[in-house]
Order: structure tokens, then C-alpha cells, then sequence
């Protein structure tokens, strides 16, 4: 009796004192092979400086598809674990946001959560009595710290993907989405980013879509140079952005020394000047050659923006009014407007949608500078053409059939990242007769410094609606195409582009995790069913049957 008590002791003894030591010290064993449950360094460092509560509602709740179930104990589990590393300073909450007494207020729920960001998506849906019907689900997430709000959706906008496979895009870029936010609205200061104008740019209404997006994390200003010295110091990056006048050599030489400084810069630069209006009141206009004092600077930093009109057979359409006879309009591909391919491989892009580009040009790297680091981030297909200057555009191509053969073009690249030590453009050059009150040489090259270049401008245009006279012009998302109305994927990728080019904390290459995606074979399912059904059923009776045998005779043995 005494042994069994003392056998007792010792055993209550192990789990009180495994208790203490687990309230203590947290840890965790991932036994995943890509390691889906560890959260990055980054991730705890910014949970653990939370000193207040932080609340979440997430809108994933109620009777909803299978994989969506899937997404919402994914985010459940990962919240759990935000929650631990933030010292219980996460409080979050599930909402069905279809739960209302009325249709009427059910509508207003969703125009709530549109006002605020999240993107609603409609499913198919099997009721319980076999019929089939559509479900509204709003896959997002809304989050509340101090005085600040910030919303997130959590669904992978890639439309080109299998729906299992957008699915597992949203579980590999989880993480990042959530400590995104997280950083976002408990952030101490919020750092200033402009938009250069002076030189023909986009104007505000142009870029409204994008400019409200990037409000989300940083101010946004509108930044004309004019010459001063010291213009673009306050701000962590800058956007030049479709130009169309020339720079002159005092701009030049302050975005140089910007650069030298460490300053970010997302370039987006025609390859050459379309004049659009000409082509919709003519049937037809030029690509022409426009010269914006650019190309020396560019060359200097690894890059050669052709003065050229890229052709793709992968393109989106145009609305145009055929001579056939008919007189409505009529949609078209239109091979000046390529769809890119985003590289898999890079956190800026991966999982990313394809990419409307407007009559871009392309880009060829240039140098053997190993201070630089070259990543090509949008590429064309592999059936491109590319079209020199000056180059007459017509509507009637689109009635012309497409002579495949002459797309012999493949993979041109639309857009690059150049990380490194970079050459300053005026490192020879007596930059006082310019600026006498330069005290300091112009360094001969920057600190470590990260900039991206698109032969593009238009990837950063959204479409303005007309109004009726002395209303305000109404903008439409970036990326939205009213004729087809599809979504591209410029606004996550000039968002990702910006937040690479100024992300201290490395949170970007949380986006570059990858989940391996473990389907079952449909077609050996189909042909094995009967099989696997018997293993399931029968085997697992077999098996206790055997056991109470064996065991019975085993007690017979022991004690007969």
C-alpha cells in the first residue's frame, strides 16, 4: 500500500511541477516540414510591444463552406498564438455578418463592410436538403487599437488560380496579413511617402485609388521638387509616375541625392507617349518617342527603359464599335494591353493576380555591378512583339487576325527590383554650379538602398468616371476594368512594392512562405472507393473483435 502512495505522490508531484514550468515558459514543437505553425521573430517582436488591447472581429462565422471552415480555424489558431505573444493583449471576436432579423439590415451589415474595405465573394452552397443556393461571405477582418482602425482581407485575390489553390495562397500569407495589420495600426509613427508632380505625372484623381490605399500606412503628399535642395528629405519613398514633360538637371540631381541618402524611389516610365483621346475620336493615333532627360540616370542605376510599344497575345479586351454593321459596342482583344505574369518567387508578387499594363514598354538590365541586385518582378508571355517608334495604332488591328508567327518576342520584362549600393549619375560632375550652397561632395555612390522600375505608367492609373457637370469626377478601383469588369492585380502589387521598399522589419518575406498543397487524387478516389470504404468499416471491427478474443483467451490462460 505504502509503494502505491508514494507512486501517487511522485506522479502528482511531475504534473504540478510540468504545469509550473509550462506557465513560465511558453514554447512550442512545429512537427510541420515547412514549419506552418512557428511564427517569425519579426511577428513576436511586434506582438510582444503592444501596450494596449487590441480588439479583432473577423467575419467568417455561421454555416459556411467546407474551406472557408478551413480558413476561419486557421485564423482562430493563429490569433491564439498572437494572443499568447502579446501577453493576452488580443481580443478577438467571430461575427456572422449575414445574422440579422431582415434583409434590410443584412444588406446594411455588408454595405458596412464594403465602406470599410472588406471585399464581399459569393459561393456556391449545398442545403441540407440537396438543393443549391449562393452564400455571401466577406473574408476579412476589421482591427481596433487605441484610436485607430485598420481593416484586412484575408482571401488571396488571384483569379487565374485553382479555388483550392487561392485558398492555400490565403493560409501561406496569413501570417503576413495579420502582423501586417498589426503593425500597422499599433505603430508609434507613420512615415511619409510622396508623389512626385511637376513633370506631367498623374494628377490626384488619376491616382485617387492607389493614394487612398497607401493612406492606410503612410502619409500620403503630393511633392513638386522644383529645384529645392532638400525637398524630398522627410519622405521614405517617393512615386514618379507616368511623366510626360522632362526632367531638368537640378530635379535629376535632387532625386540623385536622395538616392545617395538611402531614399526609395518606384518608378513608372512610358516607353513611349500614346495619345489615347486620338484614338477613341479617330480611330487611330501614334506611339511616339518622348524624351524626359531620364534615360542617362536610369542607365547609370542597371536599367534601359526601350523607347517601344510592347504587343501580347495574353491581353485584355477593348470596347469597340465594329464595321460590320452592328452598332453596339463590342468587346475585342486588344494586344496593346498585356496581361503580365508576376514572378512566384519573389514576396512582392507571389500569389499575386496577373497585371493590366497600358502600352508599356520594356526593360533591359544592363551593367556587371555586383553592388546591385537585379529581380525581375512582372514579365509578358512567352508570344510578345515589340513595336518601334514612331508606330501608327489603329482600331481596325482588332478586325485584322493575329499572324501568331511574328510574336516571337517571349518573357520581356515590365518591371524590376534593383537592391544595393548604387553609382550617383552626378559623382563627376560640379554639382555647385547648380546648387552654390552645397557644402558636401555628392557621394560617389548610396548606401544600401532599394528602388523598382515599370515601363509602365498607366499600371498606376485608375479610370475616371464622368459625372454630370459640377459634380466631382468619381474614380474606380485600381486595376477594375469597366468593360470586362475584372480586377487586376495593380493595386497589390504597387502596395507590395511600396511596402517591400520600406519594410525595417522584414515582415515581406512571410509572403515568400509556401505550404505544400495536399490534395487527394480525385480519379483514385473514384476508382478505389469501395476499397477504402471496406478498410474504413470493416477492418476497424475486424480489429476490436480480434482484440476481445485474443483477450478473453489471454484471461482464460492467465486465471483458469
Amino acid at each position: 500500500m505504502k509503494r502505491y502512495i508514494n507512486h501517487f505522490i511522485i506522479m502528482l508531484s511531475v504534473i504540478v511541477l510540468t504545469g509550473l514550468i509550462s506557465s513560465k515558459y511558453f514554447f512550442r514543437i512545429d512537427l510541420t516540414s515547412e514549419k506552418r505553425y512557428t511564427l517569425s521573430s519579426e511577428t513576436k517582436q511586434i506582438l510582444r510591444q503592444l501596450d494596449a488591447p487590441l480588439y479583432v472581429d473577423v467575419f467568417l462565422e455561421g454555416d459556411l463552406h467546407v474551406q472557408f471552415r478551413k480558413l476561419r480555424n486557421s485564423i482562430r489558431e493563429m490569433l491564439d498564438d498572437f494572443k499568447t505573444y502579446s501577453g493576452n493583449r488580443i481580443v478577438y471576436n467571430f461575427i456572422d455578418p449575414s445574422d440579422a432579423d431582415n434583409a434590410q439590415e443584412r444588406e446594411e451589415n455588408f454595405a458596412i463592410l464594403e465602406e470599410e474595405g472588406i471585399r464581399r465573394i459569393t459561393v456556391g452552397k449545398t442545403n441540407k436538403d440537396g438543393s443549391q443556393s449562393a452564400q455571401i461571405i466577406f473574408p476579412g477582418a476589421i482591427f481596433y487599437y487605441k484610436n485607430r482602425i485598420a481593416s484586412v482581407n484575408l482571401l488571396s485575390t488571384n483569379q487565374s488560380i485553382h479555388w483550392e489553390m487561392r485558398l492555400n495562397a490565403s493560409f501561406e500569407s496569413l501570417q503576413y496579413e495579420l502582423i501586417k495589420t498589426v503593425n500597422m495600426v499599433s505603430a508609434d509613427s507613420i512615415g511619409h511617402i510622396a508623389f512626385i508632380h511637376g513633370h506631367g505625372e498623374l494628377n490626384r484623381a488619376e491616382t485617387f485609388d492607389l493614394g487612398t490605399e497607401f493612406a492606410n500606412y503612410y502619409e500620403v503628399e503630393r511633392k513638386a521638387i522644383n529645384g529645392q535642395l532638400n525637398a524630398l528629405d522627410p519622405y521614405k519613398a517617393i512615386i514618379i509616375a507616368k511623366p510626360r514633360e522632362a526632367f531638368d538637371e537640378k530635379d535629376k540631381f535632387v532625386i540623385d541625392r536622395y538616392i545617395m541618402r538611402g531614399g526609395k524611389v518606384i518608378w513608372l516610365i512610358d516607353g513611349a507617349h500614346v495619345n489615347t483621346d486620338s484614338l477613341y475620336t479617330q480611330s487611330m493615333t501614334f506611339a511616339l518617342h518622348q524624351e524626359l532627360n531620364l534615360e542617362d540616370q536610369l542607365f547609370n542605376y542597371g536599367v534601359r527603359i526601350n523607347p517601344s510599344v510592347v504587343q501580347d497575345i495574353v491581353a485584355n479586351q477593348i470596347g469597340i464599335t465594329l464595321t460590320d454593321g452592328s452598332s453596339q459596342p463590342t468587346l475585342a482583344p486588344w494586344l496593346y494591353y498585356p496581361l503580365v505574369e508576376p514572378s512566384p518567387r519573389h514576396p512582392i508578387t507571389r500569389n499575386l493576380d496577373l497585371v493590366w499594363l497600358r502600352y508599356p514598354g520594356y526593360i533591359d538590365t544592363l551593367g556587371r555591378n555586383s553592388e546591385v541586385r537585379k529581380s525581375v518582378l512582372l514579365q509578358t508571355s512567352p508570344m510578345s512583339r515589340v513595336r518601334g517608334l514612331p508606330s501608327m495604332i489603329s482600331l481596325n488591328e482588332v478586325q485584322r487576325p493575329t499572324e501568331r508567327q511574328h510574336f516571337n518576342n517571349q518573357n520581356l520584362i515590365t518591371a524590376v527590383l534593383l537592391e544595393g549600393q548604387f553609382p550617383s549619375v552626378f559623382r563627376n560632375r560640379n554639382a555647385q554650379i547648380m546648387f552654390p550652397e552645397l557644402q558636401e561632395q555628392q557621394a560617389p555612390k548610396s548606401i544600401e538602398t532599394k528602388m523598382i522600375i515599370v515601363a509602365d505608367g498607366d499600371i498606376a492609373r485608375n479610370d475616371v468616371r464622368n459625372t454630370q457637370q459640377g459634380q466631382v469626377p468619381s474614380p474606380n478601383p485600381l486595376g477594375f476594368d469597366r468593360n470586362s469588369h475584372l480586377t487586376f492585380g495593380n493595386k497589390e502589387f504597387l502596395v507590395n512594392s511600396l511596402n517591400y521598399l520600406t519594410d525595417d522589419a522584414g515582415l515581406m518575406n512571410l509572403r515568400n512562405r509556401e505550404f505544400k498543397l495536399r490534395l487527394l487524387n480525385k480519379q483514385k478516389v473514384a476508382e478505389e472507393l469501395f476499397k477504402w470504404q471496406i478498410i474504413n468499416l470493416v477492418l476497424p471491427m475486424f480489429l476490436l473483435l480480434a482484440g476481445g478474443l485474443a483477450y478473453n483467451r489471454w484471461r482464460r490462460y492467465r486465471y483458469g
